[in-house]
């Protein structure tokens, strides 16, 4: 019998150390205990209960709700139904996003970073455009090489591809790199010189798993270098479920 390819052993020192993180999260092991909370007490997190009240909020008016809902999915769905015009989660929105919940993020980033945020500055949506790729150096802790790229921006633009935005995942995933800050300066100075759009999806702003590194929004960090909207955007992509939870 052929001996196994892969094995513990002969994994890479790295990859294990990550699945250590991975597995000693804060955010991993409630998620496990959620999971078996709900299989062992039905209805102990009443995410399906928050979600039919929001999807039929007529249940709301009707008096045998109070005895079929718990009270805690019941204030949710109004909280959460607040939030949308007309109180209802169908039809069209706003080409921007629910003003709702641009206002609850624009809090949450104001909050966050120190800086004002106007929720009219923020658009809620999905889909993304084929990338031209570049690659961090291992090296420098998974940075951006300014050099590296600068030449991939030019090789783009040499073929005539009209390149418009920068697009930064700070955290990374899967690797849970964190751009240092001196990093996060230059790129914000390259979008400045290069005329780019950042877009900073920030996502994984919870998942860190170096110790003595901190997470900075690239927004705060344009605002520290005393840029505003007229001279570099910085775009934050959320987890619709932290708005709502």
């Amino acid at each position: 019998m052929a001996p196994c390819a892969l094995t513990v052993d002969s994994l890479n020192p790295k990859v294990l150390a990550l699945a250590d993180h991975l597995g000693n999260a804060a955010i991993a092991r409630r998620a496990q205990c959620i999971q078996n909370e709900i299989e062992t007490k039905p209805g102990s997190h009443p995410f399906d209960e928050v979600l039919a009240l929001c999807d039929y909020p007529h249940l709301l008016e009707r008096s045998e709700t109070n005895s079929l809902f718990s009270s805690d999915a019941i204030a949710k769905a109004r909280k959460i139904l607040d939030l949308f015009p007309w109180r209802t989660t169908g039809g069209y929105s706003h080409c921007q996003g629910t003003e709702g919940l641009r206002d609850v993020i624009a809090a949450g980033i104001t909050s966050r970073d120190g800086f004002h945020c106007n929720a009219e500055d923020i658009f809620l949506t999905d889909g993304s455009a084929p990338p031209v790729p570049y690659y961090l150096d291992e090296s420098r802790g998974w940075g951006v090489r300014m050099s590296d790229l600068k030449q991939q921006l030019d090789g783009a633009r040499s073929k005539g591809v009209n390149v418009r935005g920068l697009l930064v995942i700070n955290p990374g995933n899967p690797t849970g790199h964190v751009l240092v800050e001196a990093n996060q300066r230059e790129i914000v100075e390259f979008c400045r010189k290069e005329s780019l759009v950042l877009l900073a999806d920030e996502v994984y702003q919870e998942n860190i798993y170096i110790a003595d590194r901190k997470f900075k929004s690239f927004k705060k960090i344009a605002r520290s270098m005393k840029f505003d909207e007229g001279d570099i955007f910085s775009i934050l992509l959320f987890r619709f479920q932290w708005v709502l939870w």
